[in-house]
């Protein structure tokens, strides 16, 4: 655990904030690199990096909240911190985020579908990268357990995040994992996709299941969280298959 990573001068470079940066760049770069393939204009990407990173950090702390409630009952001005790391929720991000890119989409007349797909390559990309943020900052961290790759946290570090007091499963890890499979996967078939939009809907479905599984590893303060977490992944599964299944009917074919 280190959460700060150096200093320059007066000011303190913070691990979760570097590594958060970083994955939004590494997104970029890989959108960037989708959509020159496909022929658009890909410095677009820069105004919806800036649109989903507004959007994502307003959806991801709303979804937290509902996740959270009881933490805000009585003190519910604590909603607008949103510079609490251990406060965002991915799936809220993901939705705000992407509605905002949406927006600036329409707004430049480009193909929702071509620009989504890049967001599938690119989403699980800064996701890897974030979650190192994550392990090094401490947050985001596991149930209790005995395994043998168990991680430890400092007592006091600990205290304060409100960890059990012994090691805990390295959750950021676990899905640091999942995430690099999922780009391997999605970069392995994606040219064999027909319609626009099914880098998108794939890339939901195979997050959903891995975040469906990391729920039964992720410690939460409020104990209904990991159900309302588990149940939200089974919504996106469905949602994004039903899509796929209908696709010839709700997505442009690709030319």
């Amino acid at each position: 655990m280190r959460p700060e990573l150096f200093e320059i001068g007066p000011i303190t470079v913070h691990a979760y904030g570097f590594f958060l940066a970083l994955a939004f760049i590494v997104g970029m770069l890989v959108s960037f690199w989708y959509l020159r393939r496909q022929f658009m204009d890909a410095y677009v990407v820069f105004e919806l990096v800036l649109a989903a990173a507004v959007g994502g950090i307003i959806g991801a702390r709303i979804f937290y909240v509902v996740g959270h409630w009881s933490e805000f009952s009585a003190s519910w001005w604590e909603i607008f911190k949103f510079w609490n790391v251990q406060g965002l929720v991915f799936y809220g991000g993901f939705i705000v985020g992407v509605l905002a890119a949406v927006a600036v989409i329409r707004l430049r007349g480009l193909s929702i579908g071509v620009v989504l797909d890049s967001g599938g390559l690119a989403v699980p990309a800064a996701l890897a990268v974030a979650r190192v943020g994550c392990y090094l900052n401490g947050c985001c961290f596991g149930k209790s357990s005995g395994l043998p790759w168990a991680v430890s946290f400092p007592p006091k570090t600990q205290m304060t995040m409100g960890m059990p007091p012994n090691p805990v499963h390295p959750t950021q890890i676990y899905e640091i994992i999942l995430d690099l499979a999922i780009l391997v996967i999605l970069l392995a078939v994606y040219k064999k996709f027909r319609y626009r939009g099914e880098i998108m809907l794939t890339f939901i479905m195979l997050y959903a299941v891995a975040r469906f599984v990391l729920e039964f590893f992720r410690y939460h303060t409020a104990s209904s969280a990991n159900l309302f977490f588990q149940l939200l992944s089974v919504a996106a599964f469905a949602l994004a298959g039903l899509a796929l299944l209908f696709r010839r009917r709700l997505l442009p074919e690709a030319r």
